[in-house]
């Protein structure tokens, strides 16, 4: 039945035919993640970074009860802009696909939809991972857990910086997901470049990254292998302002009595807004980033 659903562009069934290489990107930063018009440029740009670099984008989203791969400019423009989009993930997008809504996927749904069609490079901003005060509630992100289910190379900036981001690394271990970096001996930490957490491995060239991955799928390794990639250098922002924008818009959010789902977006607003825009232009650039980065590895994988 979700065969039916599913409708790939003619562009991204041409590339898997001939196995070209490809690059799934999420739909979520547009419909949630990013605001107008900021959304649409982003994802537009994020497209051209992957065509530039020779590989072929296929971003994901639903319209209209159908599972779409390889998203037009009228379909993203719808997600952007329409107020009723969904945030789909594992647990609810067979109800969206029921009442055939317009939606937008999380990683974890970008990452289950495109190993279903044989898509093997994923390009995000930065993965979910262990809330803050998990110990006390159980948060955790399906990002993680699809994470370990699923063989993805997924291309991120790391855990979004709200996120505890030790137990996030820890985790990753935990369900033996390889956790290796371009340029760089530790995680980065989204909005700044690097955290204390030392990665599996530094690879200093895209041909090794590509190499390495290979080398994954030849021992049929069952999870994905997270690639770090820090935000570009003229964005990134001091970690100890980071800490403290987070500090001071938790204690908001308590005050407010923001709850669940409401949370992350009420954060990240608040820290936009404390760092005077900061956030946002270093998440609009590392999400470009990224999808350059993965359209070079995915060139070299295929090659």
């Amino acid at each position: 039945m979700l065969s039916n659903k599913i409708k790939v562009n003619t562009k991204v069934q041409e590339a898997l035919e001939i196995n070209k290489s490809i690059v799934a990107l999420e739909s979520t930063l547009i419909s949630h993640g990013l605001p107008y018009p900021e959304n649409i440029n982003v994802a537009k740009e994020s497209i051209k970074a992957v065509e530039d670099s020779g590989s072929v984008a296929a971003t994901i989203g639903i319209i209209n009860g159908d599972i779409i791969i390889g998203l037009n400019d009228n379909e993203i423009e719808l997600l952007a802009t329409s107020k009723n989009v969904e945030k789909v993930s594992l647990h609810n997008i067979a109800l969206s696909l029921f009442h055939k809504h317009n939606a937008a996927t999380t990683v974890a749904t970008t990452i289950n939809i495109a190993s279903k069609v044989g898509i093997k490079i994923f390009a995000t901003g930065g993965i979910g991972g262990v809330h803050l005060g998990s110990e006390n509630n159980s948060d955790i992100s399906a990002d993680l857990t699809e994470l370990s289910r699923n063989r993805m190379f997924v291309i991120s900036s790391g855990a979004k910086s709200i996120l505890d981001l030790e137990k996030t690394f820890e985790t990753l271990e935990t369900y033996g997901i390889p956790r290796i970096s371009y340029q760089s001996d530790y995680m980065p930490g989204f909005w700044y470049d690097e955290t204390i957490y030392a990665v599996d491995q530094n690879f200093k060239n895209v041909d090794d990254i590509a190499n390495y991955l290979k080398l994954i799928e030849e021992t049929n390794h069952n999870s994905s292998v997270l690639i770090f990639n820090k935000v570009p250098k003229k964005y990134s922002i001091e970690k100890s302002l980071i800490e403290n924008w987070i500090n001071k818009s938790i204690e908001k959010a308590k005050l407010n009595h923001i709850r669940g789902k409401d949370v992350t977006p009420f954060l990240i607003a608040e820290i936009n807004a404390l760092s005077n825009n900061k956030t946002l232009e270093a998440n609009t650039a590392l999400i470009v980033n990224n999808a350059l980065l993965a359209g070079k590895i995915s060139k070299k994988f295929n090659s």
